[in-house]
């Protein structure tokens, strides 16, 4: 039997065009995967159930699909990721990845970019999933990120000691598929031998790998941790900062945040990642009981509280800054069926009002994977990418939630009203 390859999606309730505001009673046409049209249900031609088929979703909220732009299939968002990692074998961290983008994709997200994997675990996987051989969301992957012996990462990552290095490795992952690269402009958190004070690389470096992508139509991310690698990265001109926080090089202090960089973050257009999420979920965890990961030697005796934090990325907010939604998938409580968590973080600590939010997990992420010409919005000829939730997130953005009603990733239904397909 031929599947029908127009459908009908009915909803009481669909986001317009531009993510802040509700369709009502309206429906979205899908022709293989793309958006045909959207229009009122009263305007249907009276046979159209002979030539699609229809989907209707009932009394839900129905948005795009949504759109983590920071993951690592490879961990397992546990306290202790670090240590897993160590003890798996290459087939159980694939296996661990494969379940991952399976859980990701039900929970609603529908696009991925994955910030740091061995290269033999995320290029097979993104095959897997392009060729539907298993489920999970489309991917842009980085491949191995870009870092210095012993430094952030390293156990995954590629050595690079200078610009040549660098772009000489920026060339082989373009080849191998990369659509985004990853820079680890400082030390972090996450990898005990490297210190989150301290830039890995310096500002020409920088400036030198920022030139090279530019010239090459390359899209550079750059994890920064230090108050000066982060410098050094607005200075260089990276497209996406990662984290983007403010260690001061002492032991004693914790941040050394420099306003005017605000600014200047605004001015040049750079996205931030700012994870922040990650810290509400851990908050949470905490707040339970629940086992916690251990701090990073390097700054265990100056970690910077939450308030501070959470002003600093108010501060960007208030200087027009796009603060995108990235949760950092697969470190400590950030398991991949919690996308939804930034758009929490982003509305009850930021300030974001509740269709911004919703868009820093859709269009705005888009925007920032510049993929915003065909992904991140409901509207004609877009890749028919949908979610739909049972209660109005608009007014409690905790209703977007894990478990989502349904799923339509490019025009295939996934999970329609609480039923996996």
């Amino acid at each position: 039997m031929t599947m029908i390859s127009k459908k009908i999606i009915k909803s009481k309730n669909i986001s317009n065009a531009s993510t802040d505001g509700w369709l009502k009673d309206h429906c979205i046409l899908i022709k293989d995967n793309l958006i045909t049209n959207i229009m009122p249900e009263s305007d249907l031609p009276n046979d159209y159930s002979q030539s699609h088929e229809i989907i209707d979703l009932g009394d839900s909220f129905a948005l795009p699909g949504l759109i983590e732009s920071h993951a690592h299939f490879q961990f397992s968002a546990t306290p202790d990721a670090y240590k897993i990692y160590f003890e798996e074998s290459d087939l159980q961290k694939m296996e661990r990845a494969k379940n991952n983008a399976k859980t990701a994709l039900h929970s609603g997200v529908t696009t991925i970019r994955d910030l740091g994997a061995p290269n033999e675990l995320i290029f097979p996987l993104k095959s897997l999933i392009d060729n539907e051989e298993i489920d999970g969301p489309e991917i842009f992957p980085t491949g191995t990120p870009l870092t210095i012996k012993d430094g952030h990462c390293w156990f995954f990552g590629t050595i690079a000691n200078n610009s040549k290095e660098i772009c000489s490795i920026i060339e082989k992952q373009l080849k191998l598929g990369a659509t985004h690269i990853k820079i680890m402009a400082s030390g972090g958190y996450f990898t005990p031998s490297s210190n989150p004070r301290i830039s890995q690389y310096s500002f020409e470096t920088l400036r030198d790998v920022v030139n090279f992508c530019n010239n090459n139509d390359t899209y550079l991310c750059a994890h920064t941790l230090s108050n000066e690698s982060t410098k050094s990265c607005i200075d260089a001109g990276v497209h996406n900062i990662i984290h983007g926080r403010w260690f001061d090089k002492s032991l004693d202090k914790s941040y050394k945040f420099e306003e005017n960089y605000s600014k200047k973050i605004s001015e040049k257009g750079i996205f931030v990642d700012s994870t922040i999420s990650k810290h509400l979920l851990e908050y949470e965890s905490k707040l339970k009981g629940e086992k916690q990961r251990k701090p990073n030697p390097n700054v265990i005796k100056s970690e910077p509280t939450l308030e501070e934090i959470i002003n600093i990325f108010r501060r960007l907010d208030q200087d027009n800054v796009d603060i995108i939604g990235a949760l950092d998938m697969g470190m400590s409580q950030a398991f991949f069926d919690k996308c939804v968590a930034s758009a929490w973080a982003h509305v009850e600590w930021l300030g974001f009002d509740h269709w911004k939010a919703i868009r820093s997990i859709t269009s705005l992420n888009a925007k920032a994977l510049k993929i915003d010409n065909y992904k991140g919005s409901l509207k004609k000829d877009y890749v028919a990418d949908i979610v739909s939730f049972s209660n109005d997130p608009t007014l409690n953005i905790r209703n977007l939630k894990t478990n989502p009603s349904s799923v339509i990733k490019a025009g295939k239904a996934i999970k329609i009203n609480g039923q996996i397909i």
